[in-house]
């Protein structure tokens, strides 16, 4: 374990307060800055201010909404006193990360590909990360070492990537969907099927129906440039699909399905 302890947690929602139980069950003292009372039983012990958690601790995790986490790097870039070993955040977007960041010496831009449908602390759990990828941004050789040692304590599987790189993947993988199931779902709210009829299959489909709005609008506005390009391309799909059964002919419907199934076996089968 080469990062500093204790373990400071700036938002102990899902993903801190899943990192604030893994690292209690690794011996780690977790110091947490959360204003919601209900991250209590997840720490150690709570501060009042972020000021407060970075004059206790050699390492914190950011693990707030994206705008917070920027006001938050700058806030701590500020204090050239404090004697922060290791600064790491988990956004799901990168590229502004390493921007307001950069060149600062004891910050680590990372990013667990891990989640569920909840939030808050009460959807933490210690188990989040295991085996999972999580991604970070090399920077230093001394400070890759360090954010590995993090990794690798939570459970997670580290792997460095470009930050365009890793927002270019995420409009695919993760933003697009989040945003094709909410417009989904809202369909369906105005057209109102009828409860008894929506099966296991829609559940599944509707998982993200349930994310929290506040935490995804500076996503989708972060990393428009990506996710545009992407729900347009998929609009397109979508016409072609009520064109042809218009026409009565679904050659071009059959390759998707086609090519779902092969997207399913290379993307998720092997997860499972």
């Amino acid at each position: 374990m080469s990062f500093g302890v204790p373990l400071g947690i700036a938002g102990v929602g899902l993903i801190g307060g899943s990192i604030a139980l893994r690292a209690r069950e690794r011996g780690v003292e977790v110091v947490g800055f959360d204003r919601n009372d209900a991250s209590e039983p997840l720490v150690n012990r709570r501060v009042n201010s972020l000021q407060a958690l970075a004059n206790e601790c050699q390492t914190i995790v950011l693990a707030l909404p994206l705008d917070a986490t920027l006001l938050a790097i700058d806030a701590l870039r500020s204090r050239v006193h404090l004697q922060l070993k290791l600064v790491i955040d988990v956004a799901s977007v990168k590229v502004p990360i390493v921007e307001r960041a950069g060149g600062w010496k004891s910050f680590a831009p990372s990013h667990p590909i891990a989640g569920t449908e909840g939030s808050g602390p009460q959807a933490a759990r210690s188990d989040l990360f295991a085996d999972r990828v999580w991604t970070y941004v090399s920077t230093d050789a001394q400070r890759d070492e360090a954010v590995r040692s993090f990794i690798e304590t939570m459970g997670g599987r580290p792997v460095a990537i470009d930050a365009r790189e890793h927002d270019r993947a995420l409009a695919l993988t993760s933003h697009l969907p989040q945003v094709v199931v909410c417009a989904l779902a809202a369909l369906l709210r105005d057209r109102k099927p009828l409860p008894d009829l929506a099966g296991s299959g829609l559940a599944s489909t509707l998982r993200l129906a349930g994310s929290s709005w506040e935490v995804w609008e500076p996503i989708l506005k972060a990393n428009s440039a990506a996710l545009v390009p992407a729900l347009r391309e998929l609009g397109e799909h979508l016409s072609g699909v009520a064109e042809e059964l218009e026409a009565g002919t679904l050659e071009r419907t059959a390759s998707y399905f086609k090519s779902a199934r092969e997207a399913y076996d290379a993307l998720v089968k092997p997860r499972q």
